[in-house]
């Protein structure tokens, strides 16, 4: 049932999401803030190899409004403390009541997209400063749950 991972393609957990969709042959897309923007700087060539698109707002929040509103569901990766926690979580499952995971094994979130009936998965979580390993482990996370990867 699951065509798409998007996210906002920071470090860490977003790219980890974007990463290992490509490895198991999901799609993969979503909103970043404008001029691709991470913590690295600006990363358009990395970002639009994913299938992201640019929003005009060069904050996060409105791209992770955007990603948010365009999945059926979202999953976090990483620390709970954060204020892009805070953020994504708030978004999801105050304001747009869709359905929300944080931290999932592989089964608990493939029961979580097949449960909601997920079509696309917005992947959110940590910059990989913040929680440094969280872009491999998301990698890891989204091989286990619906694919074998090439490594």
């Amino acid at each position: 049932m699951l065509k798409q991972i998007i996210s906002g393609g920071q470090t860490g957990a977003d790219q980890g999401f974007l990463e290992g969709a490509r490895r198991v042959g999901i799609a993969t897309g979503g909103t970043a803030p404008k001029l691709y923007r991470t913590e690295k700087g600006t990363e358009p060539d990395l970002l639009k190899a994913y299938g992201l698109v640019e929003s005009p707002f060069w904050t996060y929040p409105p791209r992770t409004e955007e990603n948010v509103m365009n999945a059926n569901g979202t999953v976090w990766m990483g620390r709970t403390s954060s204020p892009g926690y805070q953020l994504t979580y708030k978004m999801c499952v105050k304001n747009y009541r869709k359905p929300w995971i944080e931290n999932p094994s592989a089964i608990a979130l493939a029961e979580f997209v097949d449960h909601y009936k997920i079509e696309v998965l917005n992947g959110a979580g940590n910059r990989e400063s913040k929680n440094p390993g969280i872009y491999q482990l998301t990698i890891d996370l989204v091989i286990a749950t619906f694919g074998k990867g090439d490594d």
